[in-house]
Formats: C-alpha cells, structure tokens, sequence
C-alpha cells in the first residue's frame, strides 16, 4: 500500500522533479539494461555450451543418455535465440531516453518477466518428472528410454532456468529499491492552486 501511494505520488507529480535527477534516472535505467545484457550473455553461454556437448555425446552415447543429451541441444537452440534477440533488443535502448514513469514501468516489467518465467520453469520442472514416469509405464526399449531421458533434459533445464530467474529477479528487485529510495526524503506540499515537491537528502 505505501509503494503504491509513493508511486501515485510520483506520477503526478514527475514534472515537478529537480532537473539534477535526470542523471540518476539515467545511470538507474543504464545499469539496469546493463544487467538485462549480462544476463542474456549468461543465457547465451549455457545455450552454446549445452548444444555443443548435446550434439557431440548423443552421437556418443545410446539409450536413456542419448535421448537425455538430444534434448538438452533441442531445448537450448530455443534459449540461444531468447538470448540473442534480448541481448540486441536491449543494446537498441537509450537510458537517457526515460521519465520516471517510463523507468518504473520497465522496472516493473523486468520484474514480473522473471517472476512469470520462474513459475514457469517450475511446471518445466514437474513436466519433465511426469515424462519420466510416463516412460517408467512404457515398454522397455526405444520409447521408454526417450521419455525418461527427455524428462530428465527438462528437469536438468528446468532447474537451471530457476536458479537463474531468480538470481536475476533479486538483482532487479534489489536495484529497483534505488528508484523508491530516492523519494525517501520526498515531501509533498499541496495548496489550492499550487503544488511542490521538497526533498530531504
């Protein structure tokens, strides 16, 4: 309730902002592409290292393994290009180009993309387990083993994927604090005809 009636607060009242908070604002959003781009190469590299290895031991290995292996190089090509389009998407951003609405907007967004993302790689997780009982019901052989080394791929990439949205949520979460922060000292002052902003630092 208090971070919303702080947000309210600065939305009407952005125009009013010192003009010396124009330099935070664009050092806040920069880093935070900053973090976006470091992620995205983080995503890149286990996408990279994950269709090298899948492709050279599926032609290694047989059975379980092998289906283990295909799947982990299957499911990363899909990570490689999130990882691409979201690395260049995000060196097209100008930092200097937000307002405060504009930057606690995409903070906002940042967060909750990870936060659908981690819900998500949490039934990630639960498919691959149901794939690996399913395959524990079928008949021993090609099939079988398809489902449980598929369903251990997406297990394997399901937790990798959790551990990762959520390192990133707590570093957007945390750095988005600075944005809220600033307007600590914030005090409002309204009379009839006339409104003005006070800051404490």
């Amino acid at each position: 309730m208090k971070r919303s009636l702080l947000l309210l607060v600065i939305l009407l009242c952005c125009h009013l902002v010192p003009a010396q908070d124009t330099a935070f604002l664009t050092s806040f959003d920069q880093q935070r592409i900053q973090t976006t781009q470091k992620a995205m190469v983080v995503l890149g590299g286990w996408a990279v290292a994950n269709i090298a290895t899948g492709l050279i031991a599926m032609g290694q290995t047989t059975g379980e393994a092998r289906y283990f292996h295909q799947m982990n190089a299957i499911w990363n090509v899909v990570n490689l290009g999130i990882a691409t389009m979201g690395y260049l998407g995000n060196r097209k951003l100008n930092p200097a180009s937000y307002n405060w609405p504009a930057s606690i907007k995409e903070q906002n967004k940042i967060e909750k993309i990870y936060l659908v993302n981690g819900a998500l790689d949490l039934a990630y997780i639960l498919g691959g387990l149901y794939a690996r009982e399913y395959g524990k019901n079928q008949s021993p052989g090609k099939e079988q083993d398809r489902w449980k080394g598929y369903g251990s791929s997406i297990i394997f990439q399901g937790g990798f994927l959790l551990l990762y949205d959520v390192v990133n949520i707590s570093l957007h979460h945390k750095h988005g604090k600075a944005l809220f922060n600033r307007f600590n000292g914030l005090q409002v002052s309204l009379a009839p005809g006339n409104m003005s902003l006070q800051y404490t630092f």
